[in-house]
């Protein structure tokens, strides 16, 4: 009877837990064993493509743009700078979605971890929008999701955290074809939760701060319950997530 309790709660479980962390950790190759991704080559798969010189010209040239990089408290980074080379392929915006008339361009994005402030720049191209030439409101709850999850990490003890609850709000629909700018900010943010706001919204040289989006509604506007399981402090010093 001990020795089935036993077997019950500690060897089963510890079982199960060391197998699931095995594999985990062999889905996240490191710098060193990742596939080289290459055009042309046999095996190899391609993920990045030319970006949208046009949109990256119209971007940075702008005054919201120049606003951003003059900031001392932003970091400046790029959505592939976040992705280990190894992971790139399976993920959604570095892999699956990205390229020609899907995600253009390579996400430009601006963080202020001390005021839990974040501005993203994306393209979304024809390929992301449906037969009404609208984009698939999947992809935009998608860079929601992903982008304030982001923004709220850093308030986390751990700095990561899991989606509990996205709520969205379509005001109006986003042609394909389209360069967006993305914003959130963490509105409140205690222990092992944090509540982010967010608005999505169609990019025009106009877009100064602040008074972003002027006196129309954004095109979507969003909010994000992000919590960090207990568990994920076990996993601190293994640098896993």
């Amino acid at each position: 009877m001990a020795f089935r309790l036993l077997n019950r709660t500690v060897v089963l479980p510890t079982l199960g837990f060391g197998l699931g962390v095995a594999t985990f950790m062999k889905a996240w190759p490191d710098e060193a064993g990742a596939i080289t991704l290459n055009k042309g080559k046999q095996n190899t798969v391609e993920t990045q493509v030319l970006p949208r010189s046009d949109v990256i010209q119209k971007i940075t040239e702008s005054r919201l743009y120049q606003q951003l990089r003059q900031d001392q408290n932003m970091q400046q980074s790029r959505q592939s700078d976040k992705i280990p080379a190894g992971h790139k392929p399976y993920h959604v915006g570095q892999g699956i979605l990205f390229g020609k008339d899907k995600l253009e361009i390579d996400p430009l994005i601006f963080l202020n971890e001390t005021e839990g402030k974040l501005t993203v720049f994306y393209h979304l191209g024809k390929d992301l929008g449906n037969e009404k030439g609208e984009v698939h409101k999947g992809i935009i709850s998608l860079l929601m999701d992903e982008a304030l999850c982001y923004c709220g990490f850093p308030r986390l003890p751990s700095k990561r955290g899991v989606t509990a609850k996205l709520s969205l709000k379509f005001n109006r629909d986003i042609p394909a074809d389209s360069t967006v700018i993305l914003t959130a900010s963490v509105r409140e943010s205690k222990g092992r939760k944090c509540i982010i706001d967010g608005n999505l919204q169609v990019y025009n040289e106009q877009h100064v701060l602040p008074g972003l989006w002027g006196e129309k509604e954004p095109h979507v506007q969003a909010e994000c319950i992000l919590v960090e399981p207990k568990w994920f402090k076990y996993f601190r010093r293994l640098n896993m997530f």
